[in-house]
């Protein structure tokens, strides 16, 4: 199989796993009676981050869990998507 194939899979993988992280930020901003739709996490994720961290930081003095595990997975999309897309490049 090819590396960059690989890669790019790994990438999606990541985007979906962010996406469900973000479908549960919303799940959770909403059981907080704060306006979130699950169905927008992809248009609205960055503001439902936002709010989550902010709400939590009020709450309990520390970020939230869900916002690091979304942070990280959106950031390794990325990562992978880039090493895949320089991987058939090059």
């Amino acid at each position: 199989m090819d590396m960059a194939l690989v890669l790019m899979l790994f990438a999606v993988a990541c985007a979906l796993t962010s996406v469900g992280f973000g479908i549960r930020i919303a799940n959770d901003l909403r059981a907080r009676g704060l306006q979130a739709n699950p169905l927008l996490v992809r248009w609205m994720i960055f503001r439902y981050l936002s709010a989550y961290k902010r709400v939590t930081l009020e709450e309990t003095g520390e970020v939230g869990p869900l916002y690091h595990y979304c942070s990280i997975a959106s950031s390794l999309a990325a990562a992978f998507a880039v090493a895949g897309i320089l991987t058939k490049v090059l």
